[in-house]
């Protein structure tokens, strides 16, 4: 079942991150030019896994689709350590911008497997709006 998430979704704020989705503002139209460093910092594997979901804003994605569709699987072992070691990769441009990493995720619910990760709708516009202005 696809599930997405409406900008004023509740859920956004009951996310699993930690200091890095929380310490800093979040991205907002004043950003394009950080979201474009951002994006040019990144390393190719982390920036197809942010491309993926910006392409699909506000659609919580579980990790084997992240694997499979922006990584390009083979979707074998652990994919949620895969995406996650993928997106840690983020962590300079992270710590350049003076705000949230772009995403959110959430833990598999108990009883299931891996992680699910999304991006606002208004924060996927700044990070589009950025790169059409590259």
């Amino acid at each position: 079942m696809t599930v997405y998430l409406a900008e004023a979704d509740l859920r956004w704020t009951e996310h699993s991150g930690e200091q890095g989705h929380y310490s800093a503002p979040e991205w907002g139209p004043e950003d394009l030019d950080r979201a474009a460093v951002f994006l040019a910092e990144l390393p190719p594997q982390a920036g197809r896994v942010l491309d993926y979901l910006l392409r699909n804003p506000g659609r919580a994605i579980h990790c084997t689709e992240l694997v499979d569709k922006a990584l390009d699987g083979p979707n074998e072992g652990d994919p949620a350590r895969r995406v996650a070691g993928v997106v840690s990769g983020m962590s300079k441009a992270y710590d350049n911008s003076g705000r949230r990493y772009p995403f959110y995720w959430w833990e598999a619910p108990e009883g299931s497997t891996g992680a699910t990760y999304a991006v606002r709708p208004s924060v996927a516009a700044v990070f589009l709006a950025a790169r059409l202005g590259q």
